[in-house]
């Protein structure tokens, strides 16, 4: 069958083949990626269409956090603990790796909990400087998120990053450097509600607020998911073709006229052997028909 997949003809209609699948597997990637667009941006309106409630009404310091308190609006009334400012490397916005600014928020009873006040290009610019903070009671809205996932790395080893820096909102690292008791949830900021703005010159002295992100429990858009399912079927489906008509060719199923050369059956259709005019015979001349006695 080897001998029949490498005819001139078959590899052609193979590489044919073999460009239309990969456009095919194109179009069903590009519809996988609007499918996970799609269920994001829905996702994103519908958990910040949800009414704000005020944080100590949803979650309690040191208590579980559960998935029904992930992605919800909250408000929560404090003060800035700058002292205890850290930075999270390695956090991306509009294409460009940066930090998010991670301030305790302290409440009036003594507890804190951790805010994403925004994103900064570099440790060094002036919105991540603690002095930048503002003092006195603030009211800021946010998005509480559950705390991120350890990172794998070896017992005994550190981050590596500087002092001040972390890898993740990870609540073991939080609660080994800050004193407070500690919810088990972060907030990223959208908004400050009342209160002094933040230090002097405030407005080129503020991180970049962060985006909101897909809810945890994010779904998927079924309906350009199927599309994408049915870009991948026609891809495999041609393939499966090119493999049925070779087989075929190898098997001898082929119609006779699939492989048949054109022929002088083009020009018209081939004289039946011996057809033509017939001669007249000698004895069916007029003339010797007159000179017979």
């Amino acid at each position: 069958m080897l001998r029949t997949a490498l005819k001139p003809r078959w590899l052609v209609l193979l590489v044919l083949a073999l460009g239309l699948a990969t456009v095919m597997a194109g179009l069903g990637q590009w519809q996988l990626d609007r499918a996970r667009e799609n269920s994001r941006r829905e996702a994103v309106q519908a958990a910040a269409s949800r009414p704000a409630v005020p944080l100590t009404e949803l979650l309690a310091p040191r208590r579980s956090f559960t998935n029904a308190q992930a992605d919800r609006p909250v408000t929560v009334t404090g003060r800035w603990d700058a002292a205890h400012q850290l930075l999270v490397d390695g956090r991306y916005l509009d294409g460009v790796r940066g930090w998010w600014v991670l301030t305790p928020l302290v409440l009036g009873d003594g507890s804190a909990v951790a805010v994403v006040r925004g994103w900064v290009p570099s440790p060094t610019d002036p919105a991540a400087d603690p002095g930048a903070v503002g003092g006195g009671d603030v009211q800021v809205a946010g998005v509480l998120r559950p705390g991120e996932p350890p990172v794998d790395r070896e017992p005994g080893a550190g981050t590596g990053l500087p002092p001040g820096q972390l890898d993740g909102v990870d609540l073991t690292q939080l609660v080994q450097r800050w004193p407070q008791k500690l919810y088990t949830g972060y907030v990223v900021l959208t908004g400050q509600v009342s209160g002094p703005a933040s230090g002097q010159g405030a407005a080129a002295a503020v991180p970049r607020l962060v985006p909101p992100t897909a809810p945890s429990n994010q779904s998927v858009a079924w309906q350009n998911l199927s599309y994408a399912l049915q870009w991948f079927v026609f891809a495999v489906f041609l393939l499966l073709l090119w493999y049925r008509l070779v087989r075929d060719d190898h098997l001898g199923r082929l119609p006779a006229t699939a492989a048949r050369p054109a022929g002088p059956e083009q020009n018209g259709p081939r004289p039946e052997p011996g057809a033509g005019p017939r001669p007249e015979s000698v004895s069916d001349s007029p003339v010797d028909r007159g000179a017979q006695p």
